[in-house]
């Protein structure tokens, strides 16, 4: 098990996590509505790009180390996966005989790259609803708060909770996301139920190696949350003076996720670029990531500290079946104890996967299965890798890592 460190999870948060009731949300997908955000997470208006499609060298090498090839303090791996969005299709095939929702056989394929020894960081894309519903698609979500459970199972330890979709059922609904969050074992950052909580850094901890979390979102799809401290939003001097705070809080490695960028693209946005690059210029970000597009963006080495644009989703299913919003990646990074104390990062191992279907479910790409056809796996696959190397990131030692069910 691995360790959390969160002063601001206190007594009286434990308390509301313990007497907190679960319950729910029900109703079909809506049609998007115009408008000038532009993202609302469903695809049902064309695309603004697409991916390239040229060729692509595809590495398989994996890497041999583990956590555990590595002493106490000394490393930790961090596994990082794109948005969790439910669409009502994906709870209406998890629902059983008795009106709850199993979702370990939509993520079950992700169980192998979220070993004990890892810390595995999701981004939970929307609010989770009092249990029995009612539950809400798109625009406006309220999903079934058994995905939490579901989560912690597949071998998640925390998830971030900044989205444009926060705020979707008010302030009762980011209390109750964390709080369901919570009562599962997931560690959370992003969205707060208190003041306090928001000052405070997440601190992880796996093998002795303390890592934080510091995330933001553009945007809150046109809402406000009811305090400005509800939610965290994209402010790099904000960011930042929260990562020197981890690490006066002990943190050896501080990541920072940003849920930003242009939907269903395969190129970061100007906003994206800037931010990425603001945080990484501070010094004081081992790697920074991002989702939200729902389309897989490019790995980046700039300057030093590794950029993961966009994880793509990790489970979604949009009114538009498009291949670019069934894709994603899990992303793997090593943080090594140097022999001078300070702290390096390896180059990044990633595993493409696409959303199967019937039954819905997330699938590894590169392997023996047959996750759609032969042929549309090995486009994805293609169309993943040279996205994902269009900056380079293979020529600095990014790879394609083995995926072993």
């Amino acid at each position: 098990m691995n360790n959390i460190s969160h002063p601001a999870r206190n007594v009286a948060a434990a308390l509301l996590i313990l007497t907190n009731a679960l319950t729910g949300c029900s109703a079909g997908e809506q049609a998007a509505p115009s408008s000038s955000l532009g993202n609302y997470d469903d695809a049902s208006s064309t695309p603004s790009a697409t991916l390239s499609s040229g060729g692509a060298s595809v590495s398989s090498d994996s890497s041999e180390s583990e956590a555990s090839d590595c002493g106490a303090g000394e490393c930790v791996d961090v596994v990082l996966t794109g948005d969790v969005l439910l669409h009502p299709p994906l709870w209406e095939n998890a629902e059983q005989a008795d009106g709850s929702y199993d979702f370990a056989p939509l993520l079950a394929g992700l169980k192998p790259l979220l070993p004990d020894e890892a810390i595995g960081v999701c981004n939970m894309e929307t609010p989770l609803a009092p249990e029995g519903g009612p539950y809400r698609g798109y625009p406006s979500f309220t999903v079934p708060p058994d995905i939490a459970e579901a989560l912690k199972e597949t071998g998640y330890d925390a998830c971030s909770t900044a989205s444009n979709h926060t705020v979707d059922a008010g302030t009762e609904g980011v209390v109750r996301t964390l709080d369901t969050l919570e009562a599962a074992g997931l560690e959370t950052t992003g969205s707060y139920r208190t003041a306090s909580e928001a000052e405070e850094p997440l601190v992880l901890e796996s093998n002795g190696v303390k890592v934080a979390i510091v995330v933001g979102t553009f945007s809150l799809n046109g809402l406000r949350a009811d305090a400005s401290w509800r939610v965290d939003m994209i402010d790099t001097d904000r960011m930042i003076a929260k990562a020197k705070a981890a690490r006066e809080a002990g943190a050896d490695v501080v990541l920072a996720g940003t849920h930003d960028g242009t939907e269903y693209v395969s190129t970061p946005s100007a906003s994206q670029e800037q931010t990425f690059k603001a945080l990484a210029a501070s010094g004081e970000f081992d790697a920074v990531y991002g989702h939200h597009t729902h389309s897989v963006l490019p790995i980046e080495k700039h300057d030093g500290t590794w950029l993961v644009y966009g994880l793509g989703n990790s489970v979604a299913r949009h009114a538009t079946d498009l291949a670019v919003n069934r894709e994603g990646l899990t992303v793997r990074f090593r943080f090594m104890k140097d022999d001078d104390g300070t702290w390096s990062t390896e180059a990044p191992a990633w595993t493409a996967h696409i959303m199967a279907r019937e039954p819905d479910r997330w699938c590894a790409l590169g392997t023996e299965e047959i996750c759609t056809t032969t042929s549309e796996d090995s486009a994805s696959l293609e169309r993943t890798a040279t996205t994902v190397n269009q900056l380079g990131a293979d020529e600095d030692g990014a790879r394609q890592d083995n995926y072993t069910p």
